[in-house]
């Protein structure tokens, strides 16, 4: 059942909205609902889109602490 919901937003904010939607294709509600159930995160840009996740991929899924000793034993041979 859909209810409705209203929001108080800054007008930069409703701008970005409204691009966003319409350039995926959605209704500024649908957006929202994907993203308050976890089923598309809404990025602020293309670019954004291409780097999330980047940083995990060149750790090669290895623990802070792995790389952490990695760098350490590269730097003083420890």
């Amino acid at each position: 059942m859909k209810t409705k919901l209203t929001l108080s937003i800054d007008k930069k904010t409703l701008t970005k909205a409204k691009r966003l939607s319409e350039k995926r294709g959605k209704s500024i509600s649908r957006l929202f609902e994907e993203y308050v159930e976890g089923n598309q995160p809404i990025s602020a840009t293309p670019i954004a889109d291409s780097l999330r996740g980047i940083l995990k991929k060149a750790a090669g899924n290895k623990s802070y602490e792995e790389l952490r000793a990695e760098a350490m034993k590269e730097k003083y041979g420890v």
